[in-house]
């Protein structure tokens, strides 16, 4: 705001004192020449002015007169010009400044910015004109918050309404699961599509209610002192992918974290690489001074530049041939909230010699 100001100060001071210099001139220039003539010609047809005029001149004006003359009359054109630019500066850039500090304001996000308009100028429009529109934007922000929370609340009732008949529903189905062997072919094939295709379901509702907890703010961290070595290892074991990646950990590394939701985070990263990427994966932690890093990467095709920015935007999938897969489209989104509810953060990106390469960092 200030250079703004600035900038248009020095020049409603600059035009001012240039047209109050050109005017200081050309007076000057007129008046010392007009004196001149009626002194030196004393024309008969003189009147009261030019008579008192041909008293104040001496005889023969010198040139240091005249140049006296001129040099007093500019100054003092000068001098009232920039008072006058300068008061009438003020008063212009004075409703401008507040129209800007406004405008500051709002691209800092507080949308309650308004402009006390100062009389029926333009200006003063400009600022009614500024109000309304600030207006009309703060209602349009508050309803889409409230849309946003209503869907919110929506998709959080919704999955805690499934959980209950799902519970029973997969109950079932491990039962069927487990007596295909006796089925007709088309029955164990249709037993085997309802078992999975519930165990999707099963998962997509899990991964509403966990995402719902951090949109209403309920999720808590419950950190204790892990062993990074022994808490990899688990995950890698409970999911059946011990010597599938490669492990790469500083024995005795220790951290605190909540090892379940550290084991949410590891775990969807790994399964991400081992599903769409190529060996070798390459899963490595080390202390550095920003906190805990774990990196995991893999030698794939990598990630389209254009998915980058939207990788952890929820239900994005980058690849469309993916767009039904086993996944609920939540697992990085949830990966990367578990990450700032320990104060850390979790960024995407490929390696310089190909491949993805996710990188965890947890103070």
């Amino acid at each position: 705001m200030t250079p703004r100001r600035a900038s248009l100060r020095r020049r409603l001071l600059l035009g001012f004192v240039g047209v109050a210099v050109v005017t200081a001139a050309a007076t000057a220039a007129a008046t010392v020449t007009s004196f001149l003539v009626v002194a030196n010609q004393h024309p008969i047809g003189a009147n009261r002015v030019g008579r008192r005029l041909i008293a104040w001149l001496p005889p023969n004006p010198s040139t240091r007169l005249v140049g006296f003359t001129l040099v007093a009359i500019g100054v003092v054109l000068i001098a009232f010009a920039v008072l006058t630019a300068a008061s009438i500066g003020e008063r212009v850039l004075r409703p401008v400044g507040r129209l800007a500090a406004a405008a500051d304001r709002m691209g800092e996000g507080d949308l309650s910015a308004r402009v006390a308009p100062d009389g029926d100028d333009e200006i003063a429009e400009v600022a009614r004109s500024f109000n309304l529109m600030a207006g009309n934007l703060q209602q349009s922000v508050r309803s889409l918050q409230q849309m946003e929370a209503t869907a919110r609340r929506f998709a959080a009732d919704v999955s805690h309404e499934l959980r209950t008949p799902l519970s029973a529903m997969t109950a079932v189905t491990d039962v069927l699961s487990a007596h295909t062997t006796g089925m007709s072919a088309d029955a164990a094939r249709a037993t085997q599509l309802v078992v999975r295709e519930i165990g999707h379901l099963d998962r997509l509702v899990n991964d509403l209610i966990e995402i719902s907890r951090f949109d209403a703010g309920t999720a808590v961290l419950d950190a204790e002192l892990v062993d990074v070595p022994a808490a990899l290892a688990t995950t890698l074991e409970i999911r059946g992918w011990r010597d599938q990646p490669q492990v790469d950990v500083e024995e005795g590394l220790r951290a605190h974290l909540d090892l379940r939701r550290f084991d949410i985070i590891i775990a969807n990263l790994i399964g991400n690489a081992l599903k769409y990427g190529e060996p070798p994966v390459v899963v490595s932690a080390r202390q550095e001074p920003e906190g805990l890093v774990v990196e995991v990467s893999d030698r794939g095709p990598g990630i389209a530049e254009a998915a980058l920015p939207h990788l952890f935007d929820r239900f994005y999938k980058a690849d469309a041939a993916r767009a039904r897969s086993d996944g609920s489209g939540l697992g990085l989104a949830i990966a990367l909230e578990n990450a700032r509810l320990h104060g850390g953060d979790l960024s995407a990106g490929n390696r310089p010699d190909g491949g993805a390469v996710f990188r965890l960092t947890l103070p």
